[in-house]
């Protein structure tokens, strides 16, 4: 079982970063670290890093100066964070990790970009009600398709790292904006109303397919323009595929595996750019119930056959639920496609060291082929010591 920390650049101070590295290779036990590439957040707040514990930032900017001769005849390129100044923090990091015997991962966000998302809005999903989602970039633009397949090509030909971790990877929801103020409680089939895309590139992709998208998307504004006057018997459902793909006499059904070929084939050319030109490894988000992967546009028998590991979120399952979870996505995945769980040894998700090691356990016990820890500089020093012990259990 592989054991790989995820960190933010920011959390070492350049004169520091080669002992820490080394620490946290020889003395941790770690086997690798993985680099968050965008920023998440307009501020971080760092209280155990090396240097500085308040970083602000745009959200979705990058810790590193991308190679311009890589986007040379596109509209678009990674925006590198002001706080990079003339360094390239991300080479500087990658290079110092390698060294010190670690195996290296950047995690790339592809479809949440606030930073992008406002100077370009074309690129951004359209909802049914005209509106346009700015944090979110819609996977069917031929633009952002491009762009990403570009970026994961600038990073694993310009940085020593073994594996992309795919974040956001699908047709996000609004709600994925953490920061997002609202009076009405936006329940899960709402906010998948509220998200769908019917931009340009969605309904030219659609007519090719004879969908006939304008009867769902006029569905779907009925339903939102009846939910803002009261909650709707729809918008309170559940996200079952069964209800939802039998919508508009069948054209919902038609529209889902739609997203889902969309999806796909953007999986299959940011595999064709990392695994089949670079000989680098390939790790997907996943969700912990593969049956909900749908939702955002993942085909789970296409995720099993490009991925070469699928990384499920454990963050706020309770340990004795956990177990069945992990279960479920062997069964499903099979031993094609790796199993990785990501771990988050925070109160904000996990409320003691107890639960923690007792998620610990249940990854051993389930057999899963590696860990993230997520989190370094952002915890604090006690939480640390979970860390210990959690590598100690896995090890062991």
């Amino acid at each position: 079982m592989k054991i790989v920390q995820r960190v933010f650049i920011w959390d070492f101070a350049p004169e520091k970063i080669s002992l820490t590295l080394h620490r946290l290779r020889n003395e941790w036990g770690l086997d690798g670290i993985s680099f968050v590439v965008s920023n998440p957040s307009k501020l971080l707040f760092l209280p155990n890093a090396e240097h500085g514990r308040f970083r602000y930032a745009d959200e979705g900017a990058v810790c590193f100066h991308p190679e311009k001769s890589w986007y040379a005849d596109l509209p678009i390129m990674p925006i590198a964070s002001e706080i990079c100044g003339a360094h390239n923090p991300l080479k500087e990091a990658s290079e110092q990790a390698k060294a010190a015997g670690l195996r290296v991962s950047a995690v790339v966000s592809c479809c949440y970009n606030p930073l992008l998302g406002k100077r370009h809005p074309e690129l951004t999903v359209q909802n049914a009600l005209g509106d346009r989602i700015l944090h979110l970039l819609c996977p069917a633009n031929p633009i952002v398709r491009e762009f990403l397949v570009r970026m994961v090509g600038d990073l694993v030909t310009n940085y020593p790292l073994d594996a992309i971790e795919l974040e956001d990877l699908g047709y996000l929801t609004l709600t994925r904006l953490k920061d997002l103020v609202t009076d009405l409680k936006i329940p899960p089939a709402t906010d998948h109303m509220l998200s769908r895309c019917f931009c340009e590139h969605c309904c030219r992709v659609a007519a090719e397919l004879n969908i006939e998208i304008e009867r769902v998307r006029f569905f779907l504004q009925n339903e939102l323009e009846q939910f803002f006057i009261a909650p709707t018997e729809l918008s309170q459902s559940t996200l079952d595929w069964d209800v939802w793909q039998g919508l508009v006499e069948g054209e919902a059904r038609k529209v889902l595996h739609m997203r889902m070929d969309i999806v796909s084939s953007l999986l299959a050319l940011l595999v064709e750019e990392i695994a089949h030109k670079h000989d680098k490894r390939v790790h997907v988000e996943g969700r912990l119930l593969p049956a909900s992967l749908w939702q955002i546009g993942i085909d789970r028998q296409r995720l099993r056959e490009l991925a070469d590991a699928i990384e499920v979120d454990a963050k706020e399952v309770t340990p004795d639920r956990l177990p069945p979870y992990l279960l479920l996505n062997r069964q499903v995945f099979g031993d094609q496609v790796e199993l990785w769980v990501r771990l988050h040894p925070s109160e904000r998700f996990i409320p003691n060291k107890h639960a923690f090691l007792a998620q610990v356990r249940a990854c051993k016990e389930q057999k899963v082929d590696g860990v993230v820890i997520v989190g370094y500089g952002s915890l604090r020093r006690q939480n640390w010591n979970w860390i210990l012990e959690a590598i100690t259990l896995l090890k062991s």
